[in-house]
């Protein structure tokens, strides 16, 4: 395989290996609501508290928001496609 692949395949491999423990959705919706909130609190306020885009919106806002946020991980250099969107070249 060409080295471009064989990296994309690495790469993949180590971050699911990395990013095992955290995508245990699963789990984590077996758990009462106010803990799931608790825990989307404590991984996700910091970060979305500094993005330019929330700037201005209240605590209570980012609470909310959090508490639906679901991490998801692409490797680098990975190609995303979006369901329902047309390529673009």
């Amino acid at each position: 395989l060409p080295h471009d692949i064989q990296d994309q395949m690495l790469s993949h491999i180590c971050l699911k290996f990395k990013t095992e423990g955290l995508k245990q959705q699963e789990t984590l919706n077996n758990l009462p609501k106010a803990i799931r909130s608790s825990i989307a609190n404590y991984l996700f306020f910091p970060i979305v508290q500094n993005i330019y885009l929330f700037q201005g919106v209240s605590r209570d806002f980012l609470f909310q928001l959090v508490s639906d946020i679901d991490a998801e991980y692409f490797p680098p250099k990975e190609d995303i496609i979006l369901q329902n969107e047309s390529p673009a070249e």
